[in-house]
């Protein structure tokens, strides 16, 4: 249970980290919002469609590989910069939902999934990255609010 006060205000909030259980799993309010920022960002990509020569079903592509992708790499960061705490138990390594993904990561796996992308769909990747640029602004305001639950 964490708690947000607000002294001013006389004000104390109690929330908890899990947003709800699935199936005896707990979700945490980081993945919801993470989640509800992938789609506001791909509503954003939508509308912003028509300003580009690049077409939604292929942002919707890229999206296949990229969010993968972006996990798996934001995982291998973080595994390696705290590689002494997984190599007395290695299986750790894939427990995800023990923590440790790391940003930096995703990012370069991100751009580089992206490049590739763009070089196999004749796709320009600097005009990629202008279009998606606004969506990935949300979508770290979304994460951050994630974090704040």
């Amino acid at each position: 249970m964490n708690i947000v006060k607000f002294p001013l205000l006389n004000l104390e909030l109690k929330f908890s980290d899990i947003a709800f259980t699935i199936f005896g799993m707990d979700i945490y309010w980081y993945a919801v919002m993470i989640v509800i920022a992938i789609v506001i960002a791909l509503l954003v990509l939508k509308i912003r469609e028509k300003h580009f020569n690049i077409k939604f079903s292929d942002i919707i592509d890229l999206c296949i590989y990229l969010i993968p992708i972006s996990i798996i790499s934001a995982r291998i960061y973080y595994v390696i910069f705290s590689l002494s705490d997984y190599i007395s138990s290695p299986l750790e390594i894939f427990n995800f939902r023990n923590g440790g993904l790391a940003i930096y990561g995703g990012i370069i796996g991100g751009i580089i999934t992206c490049y590739v992308f763009c070089r196999k769909r004749k796709i320009n990747f600097i005009e990629l990255l202008d279009y998606a640029a606004p969506s990935l602004a949300i979508r770290t305001i979304n994460r951050k609010m994630g974090k704040f639950f």
